[in-house]
């Protein structure tokens, strides 16, 4: 972990002149808006700050870096009581934050962590997506209230605006988050109230006030400038708790699946006639049943594209309006893509496997030995699910949780519940470098008609499909198609293209349900007690060699 916040520190000298700007030219330029006159946060944004060493006047400290109190006043008021508790977390500070064990910082504490964050703003819903873990935060703007009786790392936020300042309020945590490295703290009682408002194109006044009193003896107010990232134009992952545990080797490289590094290229498979970006099946089809997808395709002789409803929702711009809450009906995918039998262990599968016609995953004989091999009690320890990582492409769609999608004019978002993000821009740009590969890979969409498609490259081979086993490379290349089928149901179909692993691509297909709810924290991580004994299985295993 040393070596973590390491890079932080090394992270702000280098950001601090990233993010500098001159600021009385930008004070005078206008503000971007939406279409509906309110300040346009949308973008890339970093704080401008040593506030995630301290939040007061420090000196330098191994991994933290000298700076000024960003609290009005200058001081945390504390308790007696909970003085000395802030002295007795900074002196342990090193095992002591939670932030070393990766868990969620919580807010304010991830608004100015040395990581890049992006808004997308929306009249419903303001989502924040940060690059620290592919955490978020989903802020809604439609006058609804804080749920009754759960507590979260990340509290529970409600956004309004008053004039041109967001206010977001900020409820509902549990007392396990720092504000920062030097131990300074909070109860279960923690209430925030945030405000973003924009001092110029590329500046935003951030404040956020603090209300505690099981622990302060009044409110408190921090101010810190948040500065748009103009050299970026995405946000790339940083998995702290992968990247701990890869340095340390208790999550250790499958050679035939991660990508190697050294510029292989996997083998080449012949593309269909739709080409590189759409379905690589080449198998004809009529009107079938698609897992629990119905269309169309009648002397079709390539596949053809599943057709929208005529009653679907719309935006303003004429585009099918996919923005909510969905759950997938996937018939346990996430034991297995193929239709099974229910057995002591596993529940039955319908199977969503539409192509190939037979519902069978077209892999080569060294992926069908490692699967059964990883359908062994001491191999679930290997999932990379079971240690709470990103689940992936195409397994976000069909883990067994949750997600929301936030849609504006140049990207679709989707937000899912255990914890991870994914980015879709829809502005036609390329591809990343083969180099930089992914947990959740590297989206670009565009519209077909009322059909989203999102083709996915970059991925880093790391995930598994599911927990029966079923494999993907390095060399995956997903290919996924949304496409309204009602106004509240979208077909789901996602084709892969593996070389390494599979004899030609095949194609899942399933519904996605839009609901009347909200989504809620699942703090995966967090509130893992399944993992140590995954860990006894697979040391009494070696050991029995």
């Amino acid at each position: 972990m040393h070596t973590h916040h390491l890079a932080m520190i090394l992270g702000v000298a280098l950001s601090g002149a990233l993010l500098a700007a001159p600021q009385s030219t930008l004070a005078q330029q206008p503000l971007p808006r939406t279409a509906d006159g309110r300040p346009n946060l949308d973008g890339i944004w970093q704080a401008s700050s040593t506030a995630a060493a301290d939040l007061q006047d420090h000196a330098a400290r191994y991994n933290m870096l000298a700076g000024q109190s960003v609290v009005a006043g200058g001081v945390i008021p504390y308790q007696p009581w909970a003085a000395a508790k802030k002295a007795e977390n900074f002196q342990n500070r090193q095992k002591a934050d939670p932030l070393t064990q990766c868990y969620m910082p919580g807010v304010p504490r991830i608004m100015y962590l040395d990581f890049p964050f992006q808004i997308f703003q929306t009249p419903q819903a303001v989502a924040i997506t940060f690059e620290w873990s592919l955490v978020y935060r989903l802020i809604y703007t439609d006058g609804s209230q804080h749920p009754a009786d759960i507590e979260s790392w990340m509290g529970d936020s409600r956004g309004r605006w008053e004039g041109d300042t967001l206010v977001v309020d900020v409820a509902k945590y549990n007392d396990k988050t720092w504000f920062d490295m030097a131990g300074d703290f909070h109860s279960n009682a923690l209430h925030v109230v945030e405000r973003y408002r924009m001092t110029g194109p590329d500046t935003i006044q951030y404040e956020a006030s603090m209300e505690d009193s099981k622990v302060f003896t009044k409110p408190w107010t921090i101010r810190i400038p948040l500065r748009r990232r103009t050299d970026r134009d995405r946000l790339f992952e940083y998995i702290c708790q992968a990247e701990s545990e890869e340095a340390s080797g208790a999550f250790t490289r499958e050679e035939r699946t991660w990508y190697p590094g050294d510029g292989t290229s996997p083998r080449a498979v012949a593309a269909s006639p739709r080409g590189p970006a759409a379905s690589l099946s080449t198998s004809p089809r009529t009107t079938e049943r698609r897992g629990d997808v119905q269309e169309s395709c009648e002397g079709a002789a390539a596949p053809c594209a599943l057709k929208a409803a005529a009653n679907i929702r719309r935006t303003a711009d004429g585009k099918p309006d996919l923005q909510g809450f969905y759950e997938s009906d996937t018939g346990a995918a996430n034991q297995g893509l193929e239709k099974r039998a229910a057995d002591p262990l596993v529940p039955a599968g319908r199977g969503v496997v539409a192509d190939p016609p037979d519902g069978i995953l077209p892999m080569q004989p060294w992926a069908v030995q490692e699967r059964v091999s990883r359908n062994l009690p001491e191999r679930g320890y290997d999932d990379p699910t079971a240690h709470c990582f990103p689940a992936g492409v195409p397994r976000s769609m069909y883990v067994p949780s949750a997600l929301y999608i936030i849609q504006t004019s140049d990207y679709i978002v989707f937000l899912h519940e255990r914890m991870a993000w994914r980015i879709v821009p829809l502005d036609g740009r390329a591809h990343l470098p083969d180099g930089i590969r992914l947990w959740q890979g590297d989206s670009v969409g565009r519209w077909e008609g009322d059909t989203l498609v999102v083709d996915t490259t970059n991925l880093n081979g790391k995930t598994w499909l599911n927990e029966g086993g079923e494999i993907v490379s390095y060399a995956e290349h997903v290919v996924e198609r949304f496409t309204p089928a009602g106004p509240d149901t979208l077909n789901y179909e996602a084709t892969v293209n593996d070389p390494v692993v599979y004899t030609r691509p095949w194609t899942i297909a399933f519904p996605v349900r839009r609901k009347k709810a909200q989504m809620y924290e699942y703090a995966c991580h967090e509130e893992d007690h399944d993992l140590p004994h995954l860990k006894a299985l697979k040391d009494a295993a070696a050991g029995r060699k």
